[in-house]
């Protein structure tokens, strides 16, 4: 037996058989289409596509409760799909698990280097919660998963990928509406720096790994909750058992609310902080304000959080002043007609937002920000 199917005995895979030739053959018509259509900005044409995928080795497999329904394993470069599942189902997993096949980088021994956003190094992983959010985004995209309004862990947010990375995939998303889809869908499979460079320019280099670590905390404890809540499914526990276990997902759950929230928060201070201080016309403030006022639609909420609110309100107050300081004629040579036509719609909508929602002040964060 060789290492890869020990490997895979190790983890709980067992192979049932491999996937018909005129199966693959299915999967790759499907996720070739869907790549090249869908994703016109790659550049790979169908049949470089088709060619490349009808030629991975499918399996069907046993796989251990908890664990995902597809797999890439990229020691043989193989991907397995659980037993039993309907073949459209298997499509559209398919369609995950070839995107980790195209982003696969791998150095002139076989050993994985890169995973997409993922980068091994020392026998540690950096940045595969993230590489797992935008393939799973991709996905969604890709196949036409419809959008929804969801909640989990008591947090109410939209989505992308209801049913798999639910949380990851929003997140993903925040910060792609501000860096650009296109580039992160580049990074994504051809495992280039492009998304990376963008997105620690545009939040800062400590920002950017902070919210790294965000991602791959989320993945840690809902990965610690699934095996929980298996041992209390798969076992006959007693009271005092099912007491602790119980107790103890209430408290990952608790935390990974928490740490949702840090990082979503971050995503919006580190992006919108430092777009302020770059703002030097009145169309600038504009397309800003455009900007951050869309991207309440992207954002998770619960009963408790008001964090975005006051921050919006915040941001307009401070854009007012900035404003103040372009067309003022006391701090400007001269001002055009239309800039103090714009400063007073601008004016008028700050003062209709402060009262929609009954605040003269600035949040705690922004006073604080110093």
């Amino acid at each position: 037996m060789n290492s890869a199917n020990v490997e895979l005995e190790k983890n709980g895979i067992k192979v049932v058989c491999p996937v018909s030739a005129y199966n693959v053959s299915q999967i790759a018509s499907y996720v070739a289409n869907h790549l090249y259509a869908r994703f016109p900005t790659l550049k790979i044409s169908y049949n470089i596509l088709y060619n490349e995928i009808s030629h991975i080795p499918m399996y069907i497999a046993q796989m251990p409760v908890g664990m995902a329904d597809a797999c890439y394993f990229y020691k043989n470069s193989s991907i397995y799909f659980r037993a039993g599942l309907k073949f459209d189902t298997v499509e559209r997993l398919a369609f995950h698990e070839c995107i980790h096949h195209f982003q696969e980088v791998k150095d002139n021994k076989g050993v994985l280097r890169k995973l997409g956003l993922c980068t091994y190094a020392k026998g540690r992983a950096f940045g595969n919660s993230m590489n797992e959010a935008a393939v799973q985004f991709m996905t969604s995209y890709g196949t036409f998963e419809k959008r929804d309004v969801v909640k989990y862990y008591d947090v109410t947010f939209p989505t992308d990928s209801p049913s798999y990375y639910p949380m990851l995939v929003n997140l993903i998303k925040q910060i792609s509406y501000l860096t650009g889809y296109a580039t992160l869908f580049e990074s994504t499979v051809y495992a280039n720096d492009a998304f990376f460079n963008k997105f620690k320019d545009e939040f800062g280099v400590k920002q950017a790994y902070k919210i790294q670590e965000g991602f791959d905390t989320l993945l840690e404890l809902e990965e610690k909750i699934i095996r929980i809540n298996n041992k209390m499914q798969t076992k006959d526990l007693s009271a005092k058992k099912l007491k602790k276990y119980t107790d103890t997902v209430n408290s990952l759950k608790l935390e990974l609310k928490k740490t949702f929230f840090n990082t979503q928060n971050l995503i919006i201070t580190s992006y919108f902080d430092t777009r302020t201080h770059q703002i030097r016309t009145v169309e600038q403030i504009n397309e800003y304000r455009k900007c951050l006022y869309n991207y309440s639609n992207l954002i998770g909420t619960s009963h408790n959080y008001s964090f975005f609110n006051d921050y919006y309100i915040a941001k307009m107050s401070q854009l007012d002043k900035i404003y103040e300081k372009l067309t003022n004629p006391s701090t400007a040579l001269s001002i055009r007609s239309e800039d103090a036509v714009t400063k007073s719609k601008f004016r008028r909508f700050v003062n209709a937002i402060k009262k929609l929602f009954g605040l003269n002040r600035q949040s705690e964060y922004f006073t604080n920000e110093n």
